[in-house]
């Protein structure tokens, strides 16, 4: 009788661990966001909340699950008093927290890295692209980071993101 008291037990646990891996935010739809006066706009799964706007108008935070999951997508003036794209590029490969797993190369005027953090363990994907837009040069930065066991869920919506990314006057680059 305890065997099988056990049997039963460690069932409903392997059962209910199971359910555990799946994703409670499935269903969701995709939303916009436009930045009028940064000229950009990205869509967004439903499941995100839109964050308040930075005082400077640059842009905007979206997180899920507690704050668990953390999204931003922002642009800002590019001054090459910053650091040149290469520089910046550079400085995201070596940065001590990023233990960096892909990587696409500085073109022109984008990059991708993407990874692990080091001090959370948890997935980032870092795109960057310069902008020529009507109000100047700017630099657009989509950030993400989220747990591990979100992973399915980013591989889905990480390229769609990637895809709507964009300056309001059509240009894009992916």
């Amino acid at each position: 009788m305890k065997k099988l008291l056990v049997v039963v037990l460690l069932s409903i646990v392997a059962q209910l661990n199971a359910g555990n891996g799946m994703n409670p935010y499935q269903g969701y739809q995709y939303k916009t966001y436009t930045n009028y006066s940064r000229n950009f706009t990205i869509k967004y799964p439903s499941f995100l909340t839109m964050g308040r706007g930075s005082e400077n108008g640059d842009g905007r935070s979206f997180t899920a699950n507690g704050g668990a999951v953390y999204v931003s997508a922002t642009s800002s003036y590019f001054t090459t008093d910053e650091g040149s794209m290469q520089n910046r590029y550079w400085d995201d490969l070596n940065d001590r927290d990023y233990y960096v797993t892909y990587k696409r190369p500085l073109s022109s005027n984008w990059y991708v890295v993407s990874g692990t953090k080091r001090s959370n363990n948890k997935v980032f994907y870092k795109k960057v692209y310069l902008s020529n837009s009507s109000n100047g040069t700017q630099i657009r930065t989509m950030y993400l980071e989220y747990p591990i066991s979100w992973t399915a869920t980013f591989d889905e919506v990480i390229p769609v993101m990637l895809k709507s990314f964009k300056d309001t006057k059509g240009e894009e680059y992916n």
